[in-house]
C-alpha cells in the first residue's frame, strides 16, 4: 500500500467496514442490556463486543497481513507494517444512558504513525474522516480548527474530571475553569472532532489509549490543529495525554499545565 492513493481507497474500505458494524451499535441504543465491566473497571456492552467482531472480521478478510489493535479484543500481528486501530464505542457511558454523543473509531497506522482516521457519531449520524496530506472532512466540507487567540475568549472540551482526578492533574482543570471563557466535558472523541472543526477551541485529555488517540490525531491535524501532549510534546498515541485543537490555545494549555512544575500525570496501567 502506496500513499496517497492506495489510503483513500483503505478509506472507502473502513467506511463499509464500518456501516454494518454501526448498524449493530443503532440496534442497541436505547434498548434495554446488560453492562459489563473489564477488569479496569469501564463499561463493556454486547454493542461494543459485536461491533468489534463485526470489524475485525472484516479487516481479516480485506486485508490478511494487516495488523489489528482494538479496545475490546486487544492485538493480533500489532508489529505489523499496517495495523488497524478500533473503538467500536468511544463513550461507552453515554451509549449506556442513552446520550448521543458515543463515536465508533478506526484509524490506519503505517508504522505506527496514523495515516487514516474515521470518526463516526452513529447517533448524529454525522461520519468524518481524515488521510494524510488529504485535509479532513464531513462529507463534502472540509474542517478547519478555530482561529481564535485567547483562552479568555475560547470554549474548551475536557475529558470526564475522574480522569484528571486519577491522573492527578486536576489543577489542570481547574485552571481551564478560570482562564476559559468556558468549559464543557465530553466523550474523547467528541471533543476532539469539534476540535477539529473549530466548534470549541481546544480539547484536553488526560487519559487515553491507542484506539482513542490514533484517530483523533489524524483528524486534527488535518484540520490545521496541533496534538500534544501536556508537556508539549508530540503526543504519544499509545497511551498518555494529549491537548488538541487551535496551535495557538494548544500552547497556552500547555504552559498551564507546565507552570504547576512539581508533577506529570501518572499513566492508567
Amino acid at each position: 500500500m502506496s500513499l496517497p492513493k492506495d489510503l483513500l481507497e483503505a478509506k472507502e474500505a473502513a467506511l463499509a467496514f464500518l456501516s454494518p458494524a454501526v448498524d449493530e451499535i443503532m440496534k442497541w441504543f436505547r434498548t434495554e442490556f446488560s453492562v459489563d465491566q473489564k477488569s479496569d473497571r469501564s463499561p463493556v456492552t454486547i454493542a461494543d463486543r459485536k461491533a468489534e467482531e463485526i470489524l475485525r472480521s472484516k479487516i481479516a478478510r480485506e486485508f490478511p497481513d494487516h495488523g489489528i489493535i482494538g479496545e475490546e479484543f486487544g492485538e493480533e500481528k500489532s508489529e505489523a507494517e499496517w495495523v488497524w486501530t478500533i473503538d467500536p464505542i468511544d463513550g461507552t457511558r453515554s451509549f449506556i444512558r442513552g446520550l448521543p454523543l458515543f463515536a465508533s473509531l478506526m484509524a490506519l497506522l503505517h508504522h505506527r504513525e496514523p495515516v487514516l482516521g474515521i470518526i463516526v457519531l452513529p447517533a448524529l449520524g454525522e461520519t468524518v474522516w481524515a488521510v494524510e496530506g488529504r485535509g479532513t472532512f464531513s462529507g463534502d466540507r472540509r474542517l478547519s480548527v478555530s482561529r481564535r487567540e485567547t483562552l479568555q475568549d475560547a470554549l474548551v472540551a475536557t475529558a470526564d474530571l475522574y480522569c484528571f482526578q486519577q491522573t492527578r492533574s486536576l489543577f489542570l482543570f481547574n485552571r481551564l475553569k478560570k482562564e476559559s471563557s468556558l468549559i464543557r466535558t465530553y466523550p474523547d472523541a467528541f471533543g476532539h472532532l469539534m476540535a477539529a472543526r473549530g466548534s470549541v477551541d481546544v480539547m484536553v485529555d488526560p487519559l487515553a489509549y491507542i484506539w482513542d488517540f490514533a484517530p483523533c490525531k489524524v483528524v486534527v491535524q488535518e484540520a490545521g490543529g496541533r496534538f500534544a501532549n501536556f508537556t508539549g510534546n508530540a503526543a504519544s498515541i499509545s497511551q498518555g495525554t494529549a491537548i488538541t485543537g487551535n496551535p495557538r490555545l494548544v500552547q497556552k494549555v500547555r504552559r498551564l499545565y507546565t507552570e504547576k512544575g512539581t508533577r506529570r500525570p501518572r499513566k492508567k496501567g
